[in-house]
């Protein structure tokens, strides 16, 4: 009974010990997190942000790591086979009568060194490094999407504070206005009625500044997610403002065939597949082998070397199987670039389509109705002042407003994200990136 108390005894104190190391190496991995986050600035612009993604991001990283394991891939293409050596003995089981030595005993030991006599080195290691260049590319289109997706992440999280801003003018506008007509009430000019009613408005938008306010709160999650980062609040800097991306298709094509990461991994994927062929070429010869070796006995003392070669007969297997797989393998690269080709010119065509329309759009509006605003501000509270319109038309041209406002962040988001689309699909947007940083 003693001894399972103490055992049961040491059994809970070493579960509490290994519980006290648990939460002490839990405080220190939650230590070094937050000393992470708190590395990065609090207010970023778009040019911090993408350096940021390339240099810190665990994102970016993973896409990286695919070339590392590719330049394994080379080394291991460059090792020759290892030799090997074989050791043998044979001991007299029964007398020496038909034995073909003397001595109780022979051994043998011999060295085979494969020799690769038909390039098959060379080719394994060229199709190796065309890999190489494949993930290079590979890693690259990664690298763009990444960029397309943080960028509009950010255009986002600029359009909602900036939605947030015109919700808080509204809120201040609102509250003023709320001032005037419990003043007007006071003075019996205008009814309980109004004030019940310019309240119940103010809070409404009290309600959408709390959501809009809780959409940047996720849009900035969302770009910890998307880049691998956690606890990092942040703030974009910036204005809300069109990147003036080209939108000539004809222009624009010429950058494709140039710049495009999809289209250039395809043209390298094409290559990595003839390298894979004549790999597989070579590989149909068979590998002969050279081996040396002795032969000795003790008692009496007795030596003898001998040396040969080996080599596969290729009757069954002549690389059949080799050559399909990498003709199909060319095939599929041929017919994937195919495609490629058409889809990224449809799609170009798409997204310079519908650049130009949002542009025209976004000017129009510009133009014709958000010019205007001040102007029609101005006249509505005028006439409710003078008593020549009712609280409702003063409330409907301020909701009005709002609308109006919104509806312009709104255009402008949707022509920056049309715009990243374009630079996107045509190999631009790497390009931006990339000339920024000089």
């Amino acid at each position: 009974m003693n001894n399972n108390y103490l055992c049961m005894y040491k059994r809970i104190k070493l579960a509490k010990s290994a519980l006290m190391v648990l939460l002490l190496t839990s405080q220190h991995v939650f230590a070094v997190e937050t000393a992470t986050a708190n590395e990065f600035p609090k207010i970023v612009t778009i040019q911090q942000l993408l350096q940021i993604v390339r240099d810190k991001s665990p994102r970016y990283a993973v896409a990286h790591s695919q070339i590392e394991t590719a330049d394994a891939g080379v080394i291991a293409a460059d090792v020759l086979p290892n030799p090997s050596v074989t050791y043998g003995r044979y001991d007299q089981a029964a007398g020496r009568m038909g034995t073909q030595f003397d001595g109780f005993s022979q051994q043998n030991v011999t060295v085979t060194m494969p020799v690769l006599l038909a390039g098959q080195h060379g080719a394994r290691k060229t199709a190796a490094e065309r890999k190489v260049d494949v993930s290079i590319a590979d890693a690259q289109v990664e690298y763009n999407q990444l960029v397309r997706d943080t960028w509009g992440l950010f255009v986002e999280l600029l359009a909602g504070q900036q939605r947030v801003a015109v919700l808080e003018d509204a809120h201040q506008e609102l509250a003023r206005l709320k001032t005037i007509i419990s003043g007007k009430e006071e003075a019996g000019t205008a009814s309980r009625y109004d004030v019940l009613r310019i309240t119940q408005e103010l809070q409404n938008l009290q309600v959408r500044l709390e959501s809009s306010q809780t959409e940047i709160t996720s849009t900035v999650g969302k770009v910890g997610v998307l880049l691998g980062f956690s606890n990092w609040k942040f703030e974009a800097a910036g204005n809300l403002v069109p990147i003036g991306a080209p939108a000539e298709v004809s222009t624009l094509w010429q950058q494709v065939e140039i710049n495009n990461p999809e289209l250039e991994s395809a043209r390298r994927e094409t290559v990595a597949a003839d390298a894979v062929i004549d790999r597989a070429k070579r590989e149909r010869f068979p590998i002969p082998s050279l081996f040396a070796g002795t032969a000795f006995t003790d008692k009496p003392y007795g030596n003898a070397v001998y040396t040969g070669f080996s080599v596969d007969l290729p009757l069954f297997d002549r690389g059949q199987g080799g050559m399909a797989k990498a003709s199909a393998e060319k095939n599929a690269a041929l017919l994937k670039r195919e495609l490629l080709l058409a889809s990224t010119k449809q799609e170009l065509e798409r997204a310079v389509n519908v650049l130009v329309k949002r542009r025209d759009t976004l000017s129009k509006f510009e133009r014709d109705v958000l010019k205007p605003l001040p102007t029609l501000k101005q006249m509505a509270e005028d006439a409710y002042r003078l008593g020549k319109s009712g609280l409702l038309e003063l409330l409907d041209s301020s909701r009005s407003r709002i609308e109006i406002k919104l509806n312009h962040l709104d255009l402008l988001t949707g022509e920056i994200e049309a715009e990243l689309d374009t630079m996107q699909v045509s190999g631009l947007l790497i390009a931006t990136v990339e000339q920024s940083k000089r």
